[in-house]
C-alpha cells in the first residue's frame, strides 16, 4: 500500500471516529436535558402541591368549614415525600423548619417559617432570583396592607 493510500483510509476513519463521536455525545447531551426536565418538572409539581395543600387549609379557614384531616394528612405525606426527592437543600430544610413550627411555635414562628419556605422555592424556580419579600406574601394571604403590617410587629 502506498503512502497516499495509507493517508487516505486514516483520515476516512477518523472522520467516521469523530462523527460517531459528536453523534454520540449529542445523544447524551439530549438525554441530559430530557432528565433535567423531568426533574424540574417534577420539582415544580412538588412546589406546586405544597402550596396547593396550604391554600386549601386557608380556604377551608376563610369559608369556615371543617378540614377533612385524613385527605390533608395523605396529601401531607406526599408532599413531604416530593419536597424530599426533588427539592432542593434550602427547599427541604425551609420545609422542614415549618413543619417543625406547626408543632411547637407561636402563630407568628409558624408564618415566618411557611413564608420561608416560600421564598426557599421561588429562589428555587427563579435561579436564586426572586423580588418578593415576606411582606408581599403577607399582602397575598391577608388581602389588607394594615394586617399585614400588624402580623409582624
Amino acid at each position: 500500500m502506498s503512502h497516499e493510500n495509507i493517508i487516505a483510509i486514516l483520515s476516512i476513519l477518523i472522520s467516521a471516529i469523530i462523527t460517531i463521536a459528536g453523534i454520540i455525545i449529542a445523544w447524551q447531551t439530549e438525554k441530559l436535558r430530557a432528565m433535567r426536565e423531568q426533574l424540574s418538572e417534577k420539582k415544580c409539581n412538588a412546589y406546586a402541591d405544597a402550596m396547593m395543600l396550604f391554600y386549601s387549609i386557608l380556604k377551608d379557614s376563610k369559608l369556615h368549614r371543617p378540614t377533612d384531616n385524613n385527605t390533608m394528612m395523605q396529601k401531607m405525606i406526599d408532599t413531604k415525600k416530593d419536597i424530599f426527592m426533588y427539592g432542593s437543600d434550602k427547599v427541604f430544610k425551609a420545609f422542614n423548619t415549618w413543619l417543625l413550627s406547626t408543632t411547637n411555635s407561636n402563630d407568628k414562628t409558624q408564618l415566618d417559617a411557611f413564608m420561608e419556605f416560600v421564598l426557599e422555592m421561588r429562589k428555587d424556580i427563579f435561579n436564586g432570583k426572586t423580588k418578593l419579600t415576606k411582606h408581599d406574601i403577607l399582602l397575598n394571604l391577608t388581602q389588607s396592607e394594615e394586617e399585614a403590617r400588624n402580623l409582624f410587629k
